[in-house]
């Protein structure tokens, strides 16, 4: 006659698939916690923008925007070189000094580079002559609120987008289709 008890068998087996399924989990989560990490660089380039603005409009000065492709950072910064914020992809990237650690050599820095937007010319008005290497920018003047027009073009991961933004609120013009 059996007992109603586990064998010490099926008690192992158990323990040894719990084991397997918290090695899962752990897998998992921590892949998470690395991914939190990191925020979309199109949407911290449009908070740098944002943030451009409101400095030059409530400072009363110029305020410049530029980005370090060496620490995946925005940069608002004051006539002078100060800075007045700092946007990073990566949260808690290394600066060069800390430059040993590697954990963070194999991570993929987003690509950003800024251009203006050339006179228009032609019959209708809906191109530029000036060669897009001309129209480079290395930062971007606002001026009481106000930037040039321009455009950013943000690659990573394989991904490219070109934002188009808005001169006088500092938000992406959103092309409507046809």
């Amino acid at each position: 006659m059996r007992r109603g008890g586990f064998t010490i068998v099926e008690v192992l087996l158990v323990l040894a698939l719990l084991a397997i399924i918290a090695a899962m989990v752990g897998t998992g989560a921590v892949g998470m916690i690395d991914a939190a990490k990191m925020e979309p660089p199109s949407r911290v380039l449009k908070r740098a923008v944002l943030d451009a603005v409101y400095h030059a409009s409530d400072r009363k000065e110029p305020s410049f925007l530029r980005y370090h492709k060496e620490r995946a950072t925005f940069e608002v910064t004051d006539a002078t070189g100060g800075i007045l914020a700092e946007h990073a992809v990566y949260e808690d990237m290394p600066t060069d000094a800390e430059d040993d650690d590697d954990e963070w050599d194999d991570l993929i820095l987003p690509e950003v580079s800024f251009l203006a937007e050339g006179p228009l010319a032609g019959e209708s008005g809906g191109a530029t002559q000036v060669e897009d290497e001309h129209l480079v920018l290395k930062r971007i003047r606002f001026q009481a609120g106000v930037s040039p027009p321009f455009q950013a073009k943000v690659t990573f991961a394989g991904k490219e987008e070109i934002f188009n933004f808005d001169s006088f609120s500092g938000y992406v013009i959103v092309e409507e289709d046809d």
